[in-house]
């Protein structure tokens, strides 16, 4: 049985979702590299709300929110990514979440066309990358750090 599932996400999720973006771990390869402000939160959980590309994830046993996955336009590129709330780290989680966004995004979505970058000290995404078989394409850099694009391999 799954133990977690896409899921829209609605207001009640709001605590967990700030828990998630406020947390210093969670964000420390995401977004600004910072936790969020409430303000901050505030728009991103409305803007996750109308959003199409990228899914929340939830608890099959608890209906608790895990995180999120899918993609979102950053710097006029399709980015591919995805966050956990750090008490679900460690479960394997994350690489459900991609193979299952993945699946869903693959039906409306050319995804040879979407970045997936991972900073040279994001281990953990790393090891994602490698148990899905996604390949380094190239080295590349952002504005906070160095790492590799990589290609998101279909199922």
């Amino acid at each position: 049985m799954d133990k977690i599932a896409i899921s829209q996400l609605v207001y009640s999720d709001r605590s967990a979702v700030f828990d998630l973006l406020q947390n210093e771990q969670a964000m420390r390869f995401l977004g600004p590299r910072r936790p969020l402000t409430d303000a901050e939160s505030e728009v991103w959980f409305a803007n996750e709300q109308q959003s199409k590309t990228r899914f929340a994830f939830r608890s099959v046993e608890n209906n608790e929110i895990v995180g999120f996955c899918g993609i979102t336009l950053l710097d006029a590129e399709l980015d591919f990514g995805y966050f956990i709330r750090q008490k679900f780290w460690g479960q394997g989680l994350a690489s459900i979440m991609c193979k299952s966004a993945i699946f869903k995004l693959s039906q409306t979505i050319d995804l040879t066309q979407v970045k997936v970058f991972i900073a040279s000290d994001n281990v953990a995404s790393q090891k994602v990358a490698q148990k899905l078989g996604w390949q380094i394409k190239c080295a590349a850099e952002n504005e906070f750090e160095s790492g590799h694009l990589y290609q998101i391999r279909t199922l």
